[in-house]
This record gives structure tokens, C-alpha cells and sequence, in this order.
């Protein structure tokens, strides 16, 4: 069934992705595991590409700086890319900032990415604010919706961001042959990513850890996520690589294992919009009838080229299970209401859906359900990346998810999804709840999620034709 031509030509021509043989790919559940690795992995290698959409200067932040600033001092080429409008946490970041103002970065950088600037890493500040009062009115935007976290009335349309997350490492081998490891999914660099999955607590700002997903790969896959970091450089910095560069980057990479790995990315600014989506639609069509279909999102507002055959799946007695963020757990409050305006949809069609929301769980460093992954059939792929469903990851943001195919890849994404589900991780959604909600909250609820497909997709056709926040 997933082997189906017909079904990999759709893939291949609606997502401009090619799917790749010959790979080994490996889950790296929470913090706990997934920032052990990018030490690991970068303690020999000669080439570092990092991007990150939020590097806060925390006790994971400087850990990080300190990190990729030693490797540089040692020879090691390194890269760094981060969104410097999502690593503002506030008008005092953006004080900072100001300090460091020069001739050649006239706003200013955050003070350890100058340090790690100083020590020799290649730093592209993507998505930068560019005028003094552009920036100091971001860093009051961005303070107050913290603040306001628990209901601000209002809701505010958010820029577009560079989203996708990356930890690159090129490592020699004992043959002489160099080895590209790619890490991506949801995890930023920031205590509440790096601690996920511990009872750990960033001693300056409090914060607990949060329940995250990567994944690891190597083998031939690793060149179309190199490529595209390289192609990112070439677009942040409006120059092209020298020639060779790239061959020196991106060595050919041969088989690994017997993971299939298709790399999808979108880039709306670029004018590639929704290729994310039409993986998950083309997949989520391609489960056979009453099979499971597994999705976990931060935020859960899909539009309508997931939602259709979603619909449809239920209808059909799929067994559909979807884990998203509770009002007590999401960082983003409104998005609950327009989560809850799509489960009410979705009970009606198919009451016995599994509809989920997360609890936080601070002392085992699950406060936020961050992951951004699904999976699909009794034994087909797995997504994970950096994409939620809604309209922020749709129409706005730079996103990459990988499709991946491989038997223990996906027992182990079962038995994590299993996980997630049981232990007081979540609760479930009541369908007779969801009726009972009265009518001014339902206007509320349709209302956030009109906007979020109107106004984030500009008005042009309205809610619900596109594919979230903090992404």
C-alpha cells in the first residue's frame, strides 16, 4: 500500500520532494534525549550547522553558546542561523541588544551571540527587526503577550517566521569517510526545550521543561535537509556560496539503513505554501479505511486540505487520535478555542474519536506539549518536524517536516505515542462536553478560527483553505 507508485508520484510531484532509500532514523523523545545527542554529535565534528527559530539567553542558551563557541575556537567550521524577532523575550533583550548597536548591525545582536559571533561562528540573523522603534515595539509586543497569556481579549496577527529547527553535524569516521547527522523536529534552544522530559528548572526565568519530539538521520536524506540549509545561507545573506562550496558541505551521503525518508519543506515568503499540508492530506487519504491515524500538535486549527479527509476518515470509522494543547497547558490561549471548534466538528461526525487534550505535568518536564508529529495505518509513515496544523505554520512560517518509513522507527513512535497518552498525560475530550458548550462560546471559538484562516492568509479566500505560534 505505501509502496503504491501511483501514491509516490502524487508525493513526489505535490510536495517537490523526492522520497530516499537507504537511511537509519532514530526518535529522540524530550530534551532528555535530543540535546545529549547534538552533544554527542558535535563533539568531533568538523562542520556545525545549527538553525533555531527562538535561542534565549538562558541557563540552555548559554550552554549552547559555550558549546558551538569552543568548537569554533577549535577548528571546526560552524554555522549559525536563528529568527531574531522569536528570540526577543522582551524590552530588556531588545536594551541589550541595543548596546551592541555598530555600523554593520545598526540594532544591534543579543550579547552571547555576539560572544559566539567573536569566537569565530558564522551567525545569520534571519527574520531581523530593522528599524530602532520597529524593535522596541516588538519587545513591548512580545512582554505583553506573556503577560496576558491567561486571556487577553485581544488577538493579534503574528509576522511571518523562520520556524524549521536543524542541528547539523558533518563527523569523520574511522575509514576516512565523513558523515552528515541531521537532527530536526520541535525543538528550539531554550531551558524549556532542553529540559523536557526532567524535573530540571532554569534558575533565571523558572521555566520547567516541556514534552518535544526530534529525530535523527542519516544517510542519503541528509543532502536535501544540507541543501536546504545551504540554500537558507544563500537567501539570509543575499550571496552565493563559492563554487565547491557546496560539494564540500555536502558530500554524497550512501546507505545507512533501511529507513525511506522523504524531506518536505514550505517557504511562503518564497512563494511554497502548503506542501506540508498536501503531505498530510495525501497520507491521511492513502489510510486504509477503520486503520489508526495518529496525530500529536501543539496547536490543532488545520484548514481544509487536512481537514476534508480527516472528515472523511472518521465517517469512515477511522480511528482517529489527535493530542493538542489544554487551556492550562498552551502557550498560545486562543489556539485552544479554535482546537476545540474543529474536536466539536469531528465528534459530531464520529463520537468515539480519541480527542485529547495535555495536562501539565511541570516536575516531569512536561508542562507544554510542544511535538509536531503523526503517523499513519497499522504500519505506514511517520512525520516529524517543525510544522503544526494551523495557519501560522501554513501561511506564514518556514517549516520542514520527514516521512519516514521504517518498521522500528514506527514501533517506537507507537510506543511514545502510547506513552503520551496514558501515565495522567492528557484527558479526554468529551463529546457530550463540546455540545453542551453554550453559544457565546462557540462564537468565540469560530471567531478565533476564522481568524486565524481569514486574516493570517490575508483575507484573500477566507477561512479554512490554507494549513503554529510559538511555535
Amino acid at each position: 500500500m505505501w509502496d503504491n507508485p501511483r501514491l509516490t508520484r502524487r508525493l513526489d510531484l505535490l510536495t517537490s520532494s523526492v522520497e530516499r532509500e537507504g537511511n537509519r532514523a532514530e526518535l529522540l523523545i524530550d530534551g532528555v534525549s535530543a540535546f545529549p545527542r547534538r552533544y554527542e554529535n558535535s563533539a568531533d565534528a568538523e562542520l556545525i550547522l545549527v538553525k533555531t527559530f527562538i535561542f534565549y539567553e538562558d541557563e540552555a542558551g548559554h550552554a549552547i553558546a559555550k558549546l558551538l563557541s569552543e568548537r569554533a575556537q577549535a577548528g571546526a567550521e560552524v554555522w549559525f542561523q536563528y529568527d531574531q524577532k522569536g528570540s526577543i523575550r522582551g524590552p530588556e533583550d531588545v536594551q541589550n541588544m541595543l548596546t551592541l548597536a555598530d555600523d554593520e548591525r545598526l540594532l544591534g545582536e543579543l550579547p552571547l551571540v555576539r560572544k559566539m559571533r567573536k569566537a569565530g561562528v558564522h551567525i545569520i540573523a534571519s527574520n531581523p527587526v530593522r528599524r530602532a522603534k520597529g524593535i522596541a515595539r516588538w519587545g513591548e509586543f512580545v512582554d505583553s503577550w506573556s503577560e496576558a497569556r491567561g486571556g487577553d481579549p485581544k488577538v493579534r496577527i503574528l509576522p511571518r517566521f523562520d520556524h524549521e529547527k536543524y542541528w547539523i553535524t558533518l563527523n569523520p569516521l574511522p575509514d576516512g569517510d565523513r558523515e552528515l547527522r541531521v537532527i530536526l523536529g520541535g525543538l528550539n534552544i531554550a531551558s524549556e526545550y532542553a529540559y523536557g522530559g526532567t524535573p530540571q528548572r532554569d534558575a533565571g526565568t523558572g521555566r520547567r521543561g516541556w514534552r518535544d519530539t526530534d529525530i535523527e538521520l542519516r544517510g542519503p536524506v541528509t543532502n536535501d535537509v544540507v541543501s536546504r540549509y545551504l540554500d537558507l545561507i544563500e537567501i539570509h545573506t543575499s550571496e552565493r556560496l563559492a563554487p565547491g562550496e557546496r560539494g564540500r558541505l555536502n558530500p554524497t551521503q550512501g546507505v545507512k539503513g533501511d529507513a525511506k525518508a522523504r524531506f518536505v519543506w514550505n517557504h511562503p515568503i518564497l512563494g511554497n505554501k502548503r506542501r506540508i499540508e498536501r503531505l498530510y492530506n495525501e497520507l491521511i487519504d492513502a489510510t486504509p479505511d477503520g486503520a489508526p491515524i495518529k496525530i500529536g500538535t501543539a496547536y490543532f486549527a488545520p484548514g481544509r486540505r487536512i481537514t476534508r479527509p480527516l472528515y472523511r476518515a472518521a465517517r469512515d470509522g477511522g480511528a482517529l487520535t489527535v493530542i493538542t494543547n489544554s487551556t492550562e497547558s498552551v502557550d498560545m490561549w486562543f489556539v485552544t478555542s479554535a482546537s476545540r471548534h474543529e474536536f466539536r466538528r469531528l465528534s459530531r461526525i464520529n463520537p468515539d474519536l480519541g480527542l485529547y487534550e495535555w495536562l501539565p505535568q511541570p516536575e516531569q518536564g512536561w508542562f507544554t506539549y510542544h511535538s509536531k508529529q503523526a503517523a499513519f495505518g497499522s504500519c505506514g509513515p511517520v512525520i516529524v518536524g517543525s510544522a503544526n496544523l494551523d495557519a501560522q505554520s501554513s501561511e506564514h512560517n518556514s517549516e520542514s517536516v520527514v516521512a519516514v518509513r521504517d518498521a522500528q522507527l514506527r514501533a517506537d513512535f507507537d510506543q511514545m505515542f502510547a506513552a503520551d497518552l496514558r501515565d495522567g498525560r492528557v484527558a479526554r475530550v468529551d463529546p457530550a462536553e463540546l455540545g453542551h458548550v453554550g453559544p457565546i462560546e462557540r462564537i468565540k471559538e469560530l471567531t478565533i478560527y476564522t481568524f486565524m484562516w481569514y486574516w493570517l492568509d490575508g483575507g484573500a479566500r477566507g477561512p479554512g483553505f490554507g494549513g503554529g505560534g510559538r511555535l
